[in-house]
């Protein structure tokens, strides 16, 4: 009876142990660790790598061009154009000469514009030349039933030489500082010879008009090249200047028919600054253009 109750008391022992040992452990307080359920499910993606990869692309890439665009070749614009040549227009001289009868002669002008070339010896030293010329001549056809006449205007021809020692007292990358001595001359000349005399009738003589105009002066300023925009070949210039000017109008007759030779003239002179009064004397006076060939 004694080993009954033993080998019973032993099989509960060996129950109740196994039934413990079949359940499963549950998880210490505070451990933190994840249940199951929780544990299971997928990490987020990683962030696409060709972000980072693309920018540091672009980056690398922008880098020479940005250089390059930094890049200074240390020359300035001037230093570019020594030794060429530059078309510029110096302004419209307004080339006298004598109208009317010889007697008493008129003043009267020719529109002579005037253009050339600016040509830099060196860096501080330069020559401008230039010329203008104008020639004018008129007729007018008359038609009275079946006669015609014709009659031919008197003919005016005028020119105007110019000359010029640029030189440039400082200059940077775009710009330079510019004083000018410089001198025009010019000469206008014009014959008027009687049309159509009548048979028979006595002929006058020639009318003989001319005028004679002379400056001499300076002019200050600046020169601006447009290398800042990748064009050196072309400036501005801008000045002032301060001048004097001596002009003469004169007419003369040839002697004829018993009438004696008679002449006259009209002569001026002054000394003024090169700044006029009228607005558009700002463009045709003291801003004017040059292109230097490359």
């Amino acid at each position: 009876m004694r080993n009954v109750l033993g080998f019973i008391t032993g099989l509960g022992v060996l129950l109740t142990t196994t039934v413990a040992l079949a359940q499963p452990t549950e998880p210490a307080p505070g451990t933190g660790a994840a249940p199951a359920d929780q544990s299971a499910q997928p990490l987020p993606p990683p962030p696409p790598a060709t972000v980072s990869a693309s920018t540091s692309t672009s980056m690398t890439a922008a880098a020479p061009a940005a250089a390059s665009e930094k890049k200074d070749d240390g020359i300035t614009d001037h230093e570019k154009v020594v030794g060429k040549f530059g078309v510029m227009y110096f302004g419209v001289t307004q080339q006298p000469i004598g109208t009317g009868a010889a007697a008493a002669v008129g003043r009267g002008t020719v529109q002579t514009p005037v253009i050339g070339a600016r040509y830099w010896l060196q860096e501080r030293l330069g020559i401008d030349v230039g010329i203008g010329f104008n020639f004018f001549s008129s007729s007018r056809s008359v038609t009275n039933g079946p006669t015609t006449t014709d009659t031919d205007g008197p003919a005016v021809l005028a020119f105007a030489v110019h000359g010029g020692l640029p030189l440039a007292f400082a200059y940077g990358k775009h710009y330079k500082f510019l004083v000018v001595p410089e001198l025009n001359v010019g000469y206008a000349t014009q014959t008027e010879a009687q049309q159509n005399p009548q048979p028979g009738a006595p002929v006058a003589a020639d009318i003989h008009r001319s005028g004679f105009r002379f400056d001499v002066g300076g002019r200050v300023g600046t020169e601006i090249q447009f290398g800042f925009i990748g064009v050196p070949e072309l400036a501005l210039q801008a000045s002032v200047g301060l001048n004097f000017r001596h002009q003469v109008w004169s007419a003369s007759q040839d002697a004829a028919n018993n009438v004696p030779a008679s002449s006259s003239s009209d002569r001026a002179s002054n000394i003024g600054t090169t700044v006029q009064s009228d607005p558009w004397a700002l463009f045709t006076n003291n801003i004017s253009a040059i292109y230097y060939f490359p």
